[in-house]
């Protein structure tokens, strides 16, 4: 049985958002409350940490590298609430990130080179081509599993930089952060106004919201 006490997110407010409180929100189709509960979820949890301005802060703590870390869990995490082929992420991480830069106009510049969205969602197997293969490698898995990024990829957070210069594979981990806000608050939004019992965006946010309240 689930923790009822378990705190899932936290509101701008400050407010504690238990399990026992979204259950409330499901049993009554409250669609802004679920909208707004997995915004704070995803930007609370990967993204709001690295928003503090403190002086000291930024001079020595703030670092590209683990921002984009968190990016990247975000992406997997994301992407699992919107795609029911992506539910479980399990052996299908490196098409969820093709799925997302396809599919996202902020990520554009990432997606070059690689396949269809449609490719991405099927059952066959990956052809591993263009940036979105070149990122999941040696971005996603380089910094998640060797602690480092490799095949001359770099992390910058500048204040002048592109998201992404494709000819140095050069990511500035600010811009990339703040297109990623931008993709979940879009999310929230859509949440919001689609209809709870048919829309297929609300089928697979119920799903994938199921798997964690279970393990809670």
């Amino acid at each position: 049985m689930s923790n009822l006490n378990l705190i899932l997110a936290i509101d701008s407010k400050g407010n504690e958002i238990t399990v026992a409180k979204v259950n409330e929100w499901l049993a009554s189709k409250s669609r802004k409350e679920l909208a707004d509960f997995i915004y704070h979820r995803l930007h609370g949890r990967y993204l709001k940490p690295f928003e503090y301005e403190g002086a000291d802060f930024k001079k020595n703590f703030k670092n590209g590298f683990s921002i984009m870390a968190n990016c990247c869990l975000l992406i997997e995490t994301y992407v699992s609430f919107i795609r029911t082929e992506f539910r479980s992420t399990y052996r299908k991480s490196e098409k969820a990130f093709g799925y997302f830069f396809t599919t996202n106009p902020g990520f554009a510049l990432f997606s070059q080179g690689g396949q269809s969205a449609a490719h991405y969602l099927s059952n066959t197997n990956l052809i591993k081509t263009g940036i979105p293969a070149d990122f999941y490698a040696h971005v996603r898995c380089g910094i998640l599993h060797s602690g480092e990024t490799k095949n001359g990829w770099k992390i910058n957070r500048s204040s002048t930089k592109a998201i992404m210069d494709p000819g140095t594979k050069d990511i500035n981990a600010i811009e990339f952060a703040k297109a990623l806000k931008k993709v979940i608050m879009t999310y929230q939004k859509a949440l919001i106004n689609a209809n709870y019992d048919t829309d297929d965006l609300w089928t697979c946010f119920k799903a994938r919201l199921s798997d964690v309240i279970s393990k809670a």
